[in-house]
């Protein structure tokens, strides 16, 4: 009974969060939140293992979605110079992440948390701005490349963590590398396959899914997958996110399938999850130590730095702008989902303290607040300098 009394007032939260978001102009994701971390202070709901459980498969839905945007087959035809840039702007980040570490002398964790890249706040841009806007559009291409790093580094920490430099690793590195291996060799098969045979496609999701055949077989897809790389040890979010790839890739024909998953996902599961992460927040602790935003800023200012000097060195000429360059870089500082994602896995394995998790969630936050309003202020002000210069 406690635990149907728990998710009727998240629904509620979930119910109420859209209307404070847009009174409020902060990002919906941010908005929920701050409103699970109020709930849960004031004591209108407790933790309790379904709640868990239930959060956590939000995420999951969260990556299946993020891998659903990815079409490898679009990914392809941007060609080598492409992904030499990307490749060179996704190095320099983690390469000035490791030098910053080791020059502070942080916890390896750092290295993997500060780089991290996730295409929700993107998404969330994608919706604002017009699908020509140049800058946004390379963010998200390289996004995805870099949320797939990001996925990767996380079945690493999770493996070190779980197992230390032990065999047992070694084993889990095997298996990754076999398993993501045997994933593009499917593809290369599937490639074959439905050029040979184009209507097999339509077995699993007819064009006329008028028997929900299309979510029955998206849902039947992200649990299995899910349930793969739990038989092989290997952290759950790489097969939600895989997942939403084959989706993406091979099943484009249903052209509504997309919309359907997004409000099956966003309607809430995955605002549940945000609310459960904002519940996590001990706001006393907060309100006692405000040395804690210090180092919250001091996080975000490295974050955002590291993009920056990145996409200067990488995307300059590409831009020809520093005003594009900046909105590209600033577009990469806000990974909300996959920072919270990798705090909450580093707080599960002890490799960062309960303060250092709430300046990470803190950060993930109010980079979501202010980096978006940065966004706007520096495409509005090109917008009406533009505007000006044409009088």
């Amino acid at each position: 009974m406690e635990n149907i009394l728990t998710f009727g007032i998240i629904s509620l939260l979930i119910v109420i969060a859209p209307f404070l978001s847009s009174l409020t102009k902060i990002p919906l994701v941010v908005t929920e939140i701050l409103l699970g971390s109020f709930a849960f202070y004031c004591n209108f709901f407790t933790h309790s293992s379904s709640l868990e459980f239930i959060a956590h498969i939000g995420f999951l839905f969260l990556m299946f979605l993020c891998g659903l945007e990815v079409d490898l087959k679009a990914l392809k035809k941007l060609g080598w110079n492409f992904l030499k840039s990307a490749s060179l702007y996704l190095f320099i980040i983690y390469a000035i992440a490791l030098l910053y570490v080791l020059y502070e002398d942080l916890s390896e964790f750092y290295v993997i948390a500060l780089p991290v890249m996730s295409l929700g706040m993107i998404m969330a841009l994608l919706k604002e701005y017009p699908k020509n806007t140049s800058w946004l559009q390379l963010a998200l291409n390289v996004g995805i490349l870099g949320e797939l790093i990001s996925i990767i580094v996380l079945v690493v920490l999770n493996g070190t963590y779980s197992y230390g430099l032990t065999w047992k690793l070694y084993e889990i590195l095997f298996v990754l590398f076999a398993f993501l291996t045997a994933i593009i060799g499917i593809f290369k098969i599937a490639d074959i396959l439905f050029w040979w045979f184009p209507t097999l496609k339509f077995l699993a999701i007819p064009k006329d899914s008028n028997k929900n055949q299309d979510i029955r077989f998206s849902i039947m897809l992200f649990l299995s997958m899910i349930g793969i790389v739990q038989i092989l040890e290997l952290e759950t979010v790489l097969g939600a996110f895989l997942a939403g790839m084959i989706l993406a890739t091979y099943f484009r024909h249903q052209k509504g399938l997309s919309k359907k998953l997004n409000d099956f996902g966003f309607g809430f599961f995955i605002p549940l999850f945000f609310i459960y992460v904002g519940s996590t927040l001990d706001l006393k602790l907060i309100i006692k130590n405000p040395s804690l935003f210090s180092q919250t800023f001091s996080i975000i200012f490295i974050m955002v730095s590291l993009r920056v000097i990145a996409a200067l060195i990488a995307y300059k000429n590409y831009f020809k702008s520093y005003k594009k360059t900046i909105l590209f870089a600033f577009s990469h500082s806000m990974p909300l989902t996959f920072l919270v994602a990798t705090a909450q896995l580093g707080r599960q394995f002890n490799a960062i303290s309960n303060e250092e998790y709430y300046v990470f969630i803190l950060a993930a936050i109010l980079e979501g607040i202010f980096l978006t309003i940065c966004i706007k202020f520096i495409d509005t002000f090109k917008s009406n300098s533009l505007s000006q210069n044409n009088v």
